[in-house]
């Protein structure tokens, strides 16, 4: 069985290790990804963003081990989720509801456990009890809804002359990653020209590819570009921009986590 583990838990420390370890040691024979175990600490929306980013990359009946903010108290309940064909366990923190937002999940249990427990070797546990064929019912009760979470929308000004969005995602590269969907941007532009805004910086062109942008006669290293990224979300980066080559998106252009950005159509 495949299990991918996303965590907050950072690589400086051993947790990532102990957490591995106590797996192969209940299941031998798992296939164990790391799918990201940088999400800033507690940051639902970012883990939300790398979950939906890559789950549908994996075969179906993958376990996804999702341990960001996984602390388990009453508040955040750990639950077991089938969505997709592909089987989620998190706790109720509002990643899982912001993943299933638009379309319902075919299953959600939420797990019974006791008071004061460890939360990895909670899930190290039920991941072991699943794996060898315990059903999930017997492990849970049967609910109809996750904690309900609004997601993060961006929104599109009344006369559709606007959408203001923010971002939710900075990746290595210092790319700055938006809430603005390719969907939505299509469905609101109706082939007008648009002018994209964030702090004193206004981009009037969207590239498909990073490629694109290295084709025309007036791409630069370092240029500042916007592109829809793979996950069809708007993202600003600069071109070939990095930590070593003299800064990145978001530490050269003033970008971070939340900051404010915005379409504006003509």
């Amino acid at each position: 069985m495949i299990i991918t583990l996303t965590s907050d838990f950072g690589i400086k420390d051993h947790y990532v290790g102990a957490l591995k370890g106590m797996l192969l040691s209940q299941i031998p024979s798992v296939q164990l990804v790391d799918i990201s175990h940088e999400i800033a600490a507690f940051t639902v929306l970012e883990a939300y963003y790398v979950i939906n980013s890559s789950y549908r990359y994996f075969p179906e009946k993958t376990l996804h081990l999702i341990l960001v903010d996984s602390e388990i108290n009453p508040d955040n309940a750990p639950v077991f989720l089938q969505w997709n064909n592909h089987y989620f366990l998190c706790g109720d923190n509002g990643i899982l509801s912001l993943l299933t937002y638009e379309k319902p999940p075919e299953l959600i249990v939420r797990l019974n456990y006791p008071s004061g427990v460890d939360a990895t070797s909670f899930f190290v546990d039920k991941v072991a009890e699943l794996v060898s064929g315990k059903s999930i019912f017997e492990m849970g009760e049967k609910v109809e809804k996750l904690k309900e979470t609004q997601p993060l929308r961006a929104v599109v000004s009344e006369d559709e002359s606007r959408i203001t969005g923010c971002i939710i995602y900075v990746d290595n590269y210092g790319n700055a990653v938006s809430n603005i969907s390719k969907e939505l941007f299509e469905s609101v532009r109706k082939g007008r020209d648009f002018e994209v805004s964030f702090r004193s910086y206004t981009i009037t062109k969207i590239y498909s590819t990073y490629i694109d942008y290295a084709s025309e006669k007036s791409a630069e290293i370092g240029g500042k570009l916007a592109i829809f990224n793979q996950s069809g979300l708007l993202e600003i980066a600069l071109y070939r921009g990095s930590k070593h080559s003299g800064g990145t998106a978001s530490s050269l252009l003033g970008i971070s986590y939340q900051s404010s950005i915005s379409v504006k159509f003509l």
